[in-house]
C-alpha cells in the first residue's frame, strides 16, 4: 500500500496508524499547494479530490478521508477493535473530524 501525506496535515494520523501498526508500507510527500507529489505527479490524477490522506491498496484501490483510511489500517495491522470498542473508534474518528479539525 502507498500513503500520499503532507507535513502537518489529517494524513498525519494514518502516518501515526501505519507506524504504529507495523505496516509494510510505502509513502510519498504531496504538496497541497500546488498539488504535485514528490516525484513531480500531478496529485489531482492520484485522488481528484486533491486531499489527503489518500491511500493506495492492491485490495480496493484508492481509499480517503481518515473515517475510511484509518480503519482500513486497523484492519490490515491486526488492530481494529470489535464490539463496543469499533463504535467507539468511529465515534472518536468521526469528533476528531468534524470538531476538532
Amino acid at each position: 500500500m502507498k500513503l500520499y501525506y503532507s507535513p502537518g496535515a489529517c494524513s498525519l494520523a494514518s502516518h501515526i496508524a501505519l507506524i504504529e501498526g507495523g505496516a509494510d508500507y510505502e509513502k510519498e510527500k504531496v504538496d497541497l499547494g500546488k498539488h504535485q507529489t514528490e516525484s513531480g505527479a500531478d496529485f489531482y490524477e492520484i485522488n481528484p479530490r486533491g486531499y489527503v490522506p489518500a491511500i493506495v491498496t492492491e485490495e480496493y484501490g484508492l481509499i480517503t478521508e481518515n473515517s475510511a483510511v484509518l480503519p482500513f489500517i486497523a484492519d490490515r495491522t491486526g488492530a481494529l477493535p470489535t464490539g463496543e470498542a469499533l463504535y467507539k473508534l468511529h465515534e472518536w474518528i468521526g469528533f476528531i473530524g468534524s470538531e476538532v479539525h
